[in-house]
């Protein structure tokens, strides 16, 4: 690995650790646990099933760090200190962040 992308690394992970809304546990639907995951919740996202249309719904979404979280389906769950939230379908992944909608 560059010195670059060791560097972007570090950032990535003490953005994702300041900027976040905490830790939580990601559990996938195999049962694995990935403990200390910082994550972001947005209550109430505006997203689009087909961006071509036009018409958005609002949706409650959770952005996780891809470097902690390589993988997420259907069946995971997200646990906060406050509730759990349950893995329904991908927003976005840019390569260093994941966001997807939870229930």
């Amino acid at each position: 690995m560059s010195r670059f992308a060791k560097a972007m690394a570090r950032a990535n992970r003490v953005l994702a650790e300041n900027l976040s809304d905490g830790l939580a546990t990601y559990r996938r639907a195999n049962g694995e646990t990935i403990a200390g995951v910082p994550y972001t919740l947005e209550l109430e996202t505006l997203v689009y099933d087909d961006p071509e249309s036009g018409v958005g719904r609002f949706a409650n979404t959770i952005e996780v760090p891809v470097a902690q979280v390589p993988k997420s389906g259907r069946g995971d769950v997200v646990i906060t200190a406050d509730r759990r939230w349950e893995y329904l379908n991908a927003i976005s992944d840019d390569g260093d962040f994941r966001r997807f909608e939870v229930m």
